[in-house]
């Protein structure tokens, strides 16, 4: 069976949000999984586990139903590679929102940060096709 990816079931308020330590060693853990994941495409030549098919599932409301139930989670099709690609893309998003705050709240000047740091891929590109004209 195609194993379910749940996207709003998650603990809210929990450890992670709370405590740098915790979720210093949760960023470590993840980046060797993501590794691990590497080696073995790179091992297996192939691209079998990015593209082992998964069900993403998210609400797109929170209203109840047309019956009186609970909101419903909406499930689609996908890969882990896709799945990948998109939180890696979303990811930009919240980088532009740190940036927002390292620069605003946290004292931190522009040249303290990586270079287009929070700016999507695609913005790049427009800047520097206008920047040439």
């Amino acid at each position: 069976s195609t194993p379910p990816l749940h996207y709003d079931l998650r603990v809210r308020g929990g450890t992670l949000e709370h405590d740098m330590d915790e979720s210093r060693k949760r960023i470590l853990s993840v980046m060797d999984i993501f590794q691990d994941l590497e080696l073995k495409q790179q091992t297996e030549e192939s691209d079998v586990i990015t593209n082992c098919p998964v069900v993403a599932h998210f609400y797109l409301s929170p209203s109840e139903d047309e019956k009186g139930g609970g909101s419903q989670e909406i499930g689609l099709t996908s890969t882990i590679g896709r799945e990948l690609g998109f939180c890696a893309h979303h990811a930009i998003h919240h980088m532009a929102m740190v940036k927002i705050i390292a620069l605003n709240f946290a004292g931190l000047s522009v040249d303290e940060l990586p270079p287009d740091f929070g700016k999507a891929p695609s913005t790049i590109i427009y800047d520097r096709g206008n920047t040439s004209n």
